[in-house]
């Protein structure tokens, strides 16, 4: 009984280890009513996140639409963005930052997703899955830099507010285990009380 006590345990441990392997790679930080949210699924996909789209707040409030967003320090410059849902439209990136006027293609390691409508702030959470089309997702050391880009115009790039301009810091906490490791996690942890019940049934029968 304690080989098969000590087997549960050892299951329930190697899957916590694969959970900890197997963790998506997240970055996080809030200003102006949004939080942006790049999360790295692995080393050719990338989740990128905004939540608050549509309760916007300071110099932002009240902008309608995305512009164009741009990314520095991903260590991958081949990239298409698809929008996920609100019709699901790609992009493929162009090298350089963003300004006032959207992407402008100067900026050394930067590289800019500019969509055409601009994209509608009218939803709680605007999410892009970033594709890596060769290469892979090597984040700077400090995480990625964002420039993002509030408009109210459905065509023109032009600014409103705060062109935004900062580091994403790694958020501690914020590994996200894949769905296939937390049903290995449960099937390890049942093992191991399954297990102890049965241990507690013996002795209590002795």
């Amino acid at each position: 009984m304690n080989k098969l006590i000590s087997a549960a345990c050892a299951t329930a441990a190697l899957f916590l280890s694969a959970s900890a392997a197997n963790a998506a790679t997240v970055y996080q930080t809030t200003f102006q009513g949004a939080t942006f949210t790049v999360t790295q699924n692995s080393n050719t996909n990338v989740t990128f996140d905004i939540a608050g789209a549509n309760a916007l707040t300071g110099d932002w409030a009240g902008a309608q639409f995305l512009g164009a967003f741009s990314f520095k320090g991903l260590g991958a410059s081949n990239l298409t963005a698809t929008q996920i849902g609100g019709g699901g439209a790609s992009v493929n990136a162009v090298a350089g930052g963003l300004n006032a006027s959207g992407c402008n293609g100067a900026g050394s390691g930067f590289v800019c997703f500019d969509y055409a409508p601009n994209v509608a702030a009218n939803t709680s959470h605007l999410t892009f899955d970033l594709t890596a089309n060769s290469g892979a997702f090597n984040f700077a050391s400090t995480g990625p830099h964002l420039k993002i880009l509030w408009t109210n115009s459905g065509t023109l790039d032009n600014k409103i507010g705060d062109l935004f301009s900062q580091d994403i810091p790694f958020s501690p906490g914020g590994a996200v285990p894949e769905p296939a490791t937390w049903a290995m996690m449960i099937v390890g942890f049942g093992l191991a009380g399954s297990a102890v019940r049965r241990r507690r049934h013996v002795l209590a029968h002795a």
